[in-house]
């Protein structure tokens, strides 16, 4: 996950959040073009976090637990499952986020646990909430309606989904960065986020 987001002020996220709720995201709505990307992203999390569902998920509480990060037993074995979706799906950044405070997901820093991207970053960097991660932790796929400027200048739209550990409990989301050809952000510019200045 390589979205270099600043931090937002409390208001900025309120306002988001408005923003995101059914009715209150404009007349047009989200462009057919975007939706169907967003779609597409949807669809693999629909494939692929309904497999991690059980046996990884319980495996995230004891990350979670242990407080040992990447230095839990087994880490590697849960980065290398999250990994295989970036090989079967030849998209780089899947990956799993857990909030910094479970007790109220909302409008709260969400922490990166298992990277299995083709660049993986570290256990425990936060990025700032998106409601998007809400709505995975209430259970739902969701997909932002918005796109984003990446690290190398190109375009892309996240998903979220929820894993649940084997009570059914929703323990982490699972997230992908979906890549937008160049030609389709552009003629789309006015749905593209654009970084606060420092």
């Amino acid at each position: 996950m390589k979205k270099r987001f600043k931090l937002f002020t409390l208001l900025m996220a309120l306002v988001l959040a408005v923003a995101f709720l059914p009715g209150c995201g404009g007349d047009d709505g989200f462009p057919a073009a975007l939706q169907e990307l967003a779609d597409e992203a949807m669809g693999y999390l629909e494939l692929y976090a309904p497999q991690l569902d059980g046996w990884w998920g319980d495996l995230h509480v004891a990350l979670i637990e242990s407080e040992e990060g990447e230095d839990f037993e087994y880490f590697e074995e849960m980065q290398d499952a999250v990994h295989a979706f970036v090989l079967q799906s030849g998209y780089d950044y899947i990956y799993a986020l857990y909030p910094v405070n479970p007790d109220v997901p909302f409008v709260v820093p969400y922490m990166l646990t298992v990277d299995g991207s083709m660049d993986p970053e570290e256990f425990g960097i936060e990025y700032e909430w998106e409601e998007g991660f809400t709505a995975a932790w209430e259970g739902d796929i969701a997909a932002a309606d918005y796109l984003w400027i990446t690290e190398d200048g190109g375009y892309a739209l996240s998903a979220y989904a929820p894993i649940h550990d084997s009570e059914g409990e929703v323990v982490a989301i699972l997230g992908i960065d979906f890549p937008v050809p160049d030609d389709v952000a552009e003629a789309n510019a006015d749905w593209i986020w654009i970084e606060e200045d420092e």
